[in-house]
């Protein structure tokens, strides 16, 4: 599943057109038919992405992703729940995330404002 939205960015597209070109089935979200995206893949969605002040909105793309996902681990069941796992322990083999640190041992106090001295 790969994004992208007018003002095309070039990492996506060159992504997408190394992944096709290895026989990757893609699925693009994009903004419409003339999306580079569109041409690389007959599986691809359009959005309507609508500007929210001076910028366009990331909710409906957030949105799309969160609900695919959700309805392809539905369809692989424990198919998706093993491959899930493989990658956090790839993730965790290649140091992908910070480990987690709670606020008052980073900065050595509470982290609650109401009670710090300032």
């Amino acid at each position: 599943m790969i994004f992208d939205f007018a003002r095309y960015r070039k990492t996506p597209i060159t992504a997408a057109k190394a992944l096709t070109e290895m026989g990757v089935q893609l699925v693009a979200i994009t903004d419409g038919p003339l999306s580079p995206l569109a041409t690389l893949t007959p599986n691809w969605c359009a959005l309507k992405i609508p500007a929210v002040g001076p910028f366009d909105s990331a909710v409906p793309p957030v949105i799309a992703a969160e609900l695919l996902v959700a309805r392809i681990a539905f369809e692989l069941g424990d198919a998706a729940r093993e491959r899930i796992d493989r990658l956090e322990s790839l993730w965790q083999r290649i140091e992908t995330f910070l480990e987690y640190m709670p606020r008052h041992e980073r900065f050595g106090h509470s982290g609650d404002r109401a009670t710090e001295n300032w």
